[in-house]
Parts: structure tokens; C-alpha cells; sequence
């Protein structure tokens, strides 16, 4: 009977947990919010400047691993779907900037990369952990994210890309 009773109890602590955990916000059918970044070249990037395009915002810092795993593939996609329409952003929230312009200049990807010294943007796009990418469509919706990093995510994205573009 106790065994019943602490199987019972396990069941329902974590029942009672995994709501709370699948229900992590997400920006996922709202607007992207607005920001301005620096960027590496020294100019400053507006989101919306981009409407009417497909964007994909690469959140990332240097040290988290992920980034510099899915910060090639993206390079890749950028290169193979950017007269399609489709626009690459890369966003660093690392705090020392000096560090993130170097890791951003080693890693030579051809789409821009913007610097958030602040924790606003991060705040307005929800983030959760490094990297997250999120993938906007031409009206400005947020419509698909992706928390962290695995080898295989960017067929995912580029699903996602192919329709988006097409629509």
C-alpha cells in the first residue's frame, strides 16, 4: 500500500508539473517586436525595415556551444535562399562586446550580426536559452522558434523557410 501511495504521489507531482513546462511563453503567432542593433559593420539594423521579407533571428552568445554549430548552417541557408527573399540576422546578448566581435569575426558568416548590450530585446523575445532562433514571415508574425541547437534543426527551418516563402 505505501508503494501505491508513493507511486501515486510521483504520478501526480509530475502531472502537475508538465503543464508548466510545456506552456513556456512564445512569441509564436504575434508580432515581432521592434529593435534597433548595431551591428558588426557599424550600422544600425531596424526588424522592421525587413517586412515584406521572411526573417529568421538567430539569437546567440559565444559561449554557448550550440551557436557556434548552428551558426554555419545558417550561413548556408542565408547564402542558398537570400534572393528568394529570405533575410539571416544574427543577435549576440553577450555581455562583453569586445568578445562577441571577436567570436562574431571568426565565425564568418555573410549575414549580418547585431549586438544587444541590453536585456530589453531579450525580455520582448521571450529567450530562454542560447541559441534561440525564431522565423518571421513577410507580415511581421512570428511563426515558428526553436530553443537550443541540434545537428538536423536546420531541415526544420528550412521547411518552414520553403513554405513561408512560397506563401
Amino acid at each position: 500500500m505505501r508503494r501505491l501511495l508513493l507511486a501515486g504521489s510521483l504520478i501526480f507531482s509530475v502531472a502537475s508539473i508538465a503543464p508548466s513546462i510545456a506552456a513556456a511563453p512564445t512569441l509564436v503567432g504575434k508580432d515581432a517586436p521592434d529593435f534597433v542593433l548595431k551591428s558588426l559593420d557599424g550600422s544600425n539594423l531596424r526588424m522592421s525595415e525587413f517586412r515584406g521579407q521572411v526573417v529568421l533571428v538567430n539569437f546567440w552568445a559565444r559561449w554557448a556551444g550550440d551557436s557556434r554549430q548552428e551558426m554555419p548552417a545558417l550561413d548556408r541557408i542565408n547564402i542558398t535562399y537570400q534572393r528568394a527573399g529570405l533575410v539571416v540576422l544574427g543577435v549576440s546578448v553577450d555581455e562583453d562586446l569586445q568578445r562577441a566581435r571577436e567570436f562574431a569575426g571568426a565565425m564568418k558568416v555573410s549575414y549580418p550580426i547585431m549586438f544587444d548590450t541590453g536585456s530589453n530585446i531579450g525580455r520582448d523575445y521571450m529567450l530562454q536559452k542560447m541559441p534561440m532562433t525564431i522565423l518571421v514571415d513577410r507580415a511581421g508574425v512570428v511563426r515558428y522558434s526553436n530553443v537550443g541547437f541540434k545537428r538536423g534543426d536546420e531541415r526544420a527551418y528550412l521547411d518552414h523557410i520553403r513554405e513561408l516563402l512560397r506563401e
